[in-house]
């Protein structure tokens, strides 16, 4: 559904629609929930990408044009929210105080050979950030870093927080009752990476995308906690804009 709505595909979108139709009559409560829960998302991805491709193009403080467009995702999140409301069901489970002692598995943090503390595998996973993206910073220089940092500012926070939001919080809490924990994080971390093709990244950055989209499921799901994948995410965002990578 995401690669149909951002390539405009509407005649394989109609397909899909009268196909998840279909299944939703065939469905039990929890598939119907499913579907209900993909539709919704995907009417809010729409309504997103409209607003980001037509209404927002004749703004050009680049600032501003950025803020907008990352809280345009709130759009995204309307639809989950009243679906919550409607089933009276929690909006996003994970909205609590991580337990920075759980034990995550390393380096897969479902899986792995090691076991360390969430309090330590997250600055590992930073400073393994910091060492892959330092020479790119290194080499834009301190004048770049002084020019975006605004920008950095801006676009890391409210992307990271509105995306995880989505995510590892909507989706990944419906998806979690609807068809467990493990393909809930599978589903999310795929749909997180395939949808920045709308960001003009190529459909294989945007499956490397997805392996770091398990990793915030995955570390969500152990603390029981949005905010470590939140955490880790504003970081990435800081050092992916320093570098040049987006937001250039």
């Amino acid at each position: 559904m995401l690669i149909l709505i951002q390539t405009n595909n509407y005649l394989f979108l109609s397909i899909w629609c009268i196909i998840a139709a279909l299944l939703y009559i065939r469905s039990d409560q929890s598939g119907r929930l499913f579907i209900m829960t993909s539709g919704l998302f995907g009417f809010g991805f729409y309504a997103y990408l409209y607003v980001t491709t037509y209404l927002l193009e004749g703004i050009h403080w680049r600032e501003i044009h950025i803020l907008l467009d990352r809280l345009s995702l709130v759009l995204i999140l309307i639809p989950l929210l009243l679906l919550s409301l409607v089933y009276k069901s929690s909006f996003i489970h994970y909205l609590k105080k991580p337990n920075w002692d759980n034990i995550i598995q390393f380096p897969f943090i479902l899986s792995g050979a090691h076991h360390v503390k969430l309090k330590f595998f997250l600055p590992i996973a930073l400073i393994i950030n910091i060492i892959a993206m330092l020479p790119f910073i290194v080499s834009n220089g301190w004048s770049f870093i002084q020019e975006f940092f605004i920008i950095a500012v801006i676009f890391s926070f409210t992307n990271a927080i509105l995306e995880e939001f989505v995510w590892r919080g909507a989706l990944l809490s419906r998806f979690s009752e609807q068809i467990g924990e493990t393909w809930a994080i599978i589903l999310t971390s795929l749909g997180f990476g395939l949808q920045h093709y709308s960001l003009g990244f190529p459909w294989s950055v945007c499956i490397a995308f997805s392996f770091g989209g398990f990793f915030y499921g995955a570390i969500t799901v152990k603390s029981k906690s949005i905010i470590p994948s939140i955490i880790w995410h504003i970081a990435l965002n800081f050092l992916m804009v320093f570098s040049g990578l987006i937001v250039k």
